[in-house]
């Protein structure tokens, strides 16, 4: 099935002559270097390519070959196809959608399996660790070069979903697809270095207040922290500069359910969840306060201030828990 809708995506991207590639808002490695890696193919084929992340490139991420292409939106319309990486749901590509449902086909490529996926052709592939390689996969059907700068991008998807191959969903198949690439040209040095070791002041600050607002509930399931306004203020730091703080929550022993909210303007609050456990569907959470994502990461705005925002986001996320190992036991 897989290698059908492979070849499906195959033949209209080489039929193409205009194609939209979109990323998910907050944008990772995976979901950036996927599209970065087609906008550079798909160049180099002679299409007219325009690639979208709402939310801009993180300064993480500006080392990938391409980057500097990406725009938050376009006046564009009419694409012969579009292409959406690494994305749950149509709400999850923010202001690209006109552009993304204005295409004549539209392509969804995700290795987590959501109920809110879209498109005409869906490939959707929940044993590869990261999007990355579903897409090398179809770079290989297109019978296309696997160019340093191609390589480069889809290692750091690999990457950056895997935490540096630290993730349960690593398996052989990863390292040798991350061999292959790199023999292609990409340095698995290099990307760890621009992404986890190169970090403006600020965020390095920012991550610091983090640590020191972190709590543990739940027997020590549950583990949060929070950025206020005046926290970004007084540091002189952005939302882009939080990247990768909620991965280091992840480093306290036996948590299970992870929470990051950031108050990046008075009275409104951006939150990232994620989880170890399937139980916890963050996505189904995440949608009951309008946002969405994967099972075990998800996003979402809270309007208010960072004490009430704290005060809902905390409380769903303690009842979620409570129901999430309720019905699991009950099954």
């Amino acid at each position: 099935m897989i290698r059908r809708h492979l070849q499906q995506v195959a033949q209209v991207l080489q039929e193409a002559k205009s194609v939209v590639l979109a990323c998910h808002l907050n944008p990772d490695g995976d979901t950036l270097g996927c599209a970065l890696a087609l906008q550079s193919v798909l160049e180099g084929l002679g299409k007219r390519v325009v690639t979208l992340s709402s939310d801009g490139v993180p300064e993480i991420y500006r080392f990938l070959p391409g980057s500097e292409k990406v725009l938050t939106s376009t006046e564009q319309r009419g694409f012969d196809v579009a292409v959406v990486c690494d994305t749950g749901t149509p709400e999850r590509i923010g202001k690209a959608r006109d552009a993304v449902f204005s295409a004549r086909i539209i392509v969804d490529i995700d290795h987590h399996v959501t109920e809110g996926a879209f498109g005409d052709i869906r490939i959707q592939q929940p044993k590869a660790a990261a999007t990355a390689e579903i897409v090398y996969r179809l770079l290989k059907v297109m019978d296309v070069p696997i160019t340093p700068n191609v390589a480069t991008c889809l290692l750091t998807g690999i990457i950056t979903d895997t935490g540096l191959y630290r993730y349960m969903n690593v398996s052989p198949s990863t390292f040798r697809l991350s061999a292959t690439l790199m023999e292609a040209g990409a340095s698995p040095a290099q990307i760890a270095e621009e992404v986890f070791e190169r970090r403006s002041f600020p965020s390095v600050r920012l991550l610091g207040r983090a640590l020191e607002h972190i709590r543990q509930e739940e027997e020590g399931k549950l583990v949060w922290s929070y950025l206020s306004y005046e926290d970004f203020t007084e540091l002189e730091a952005t939302d882009e500069d939080t990247e990768g703080i909620i991965t280091q929550l992840r480093a306290v022993r036996d948590s299970v359910v992870l929470a990051l909210l950031r108050e990046v303007k008075p009275g409104r609050v951006r939150v990232s969840v994620r989880s170890r456990d399937e139980r916890f569907d963050m996505a189904t959470l995440a949608e009951k306060f309008g946002g969405g994502g994967h099972r075990l990461a998800a996003g979402f705005w809270v309007d208010g201030g960072i004490d009430e925002a704290k005060a809902k986001v905390i409380g769903a996320l303690r009842e979620w828990m409570h129901c999430s190992t309720s019905t699991s036991q009950r099954a």
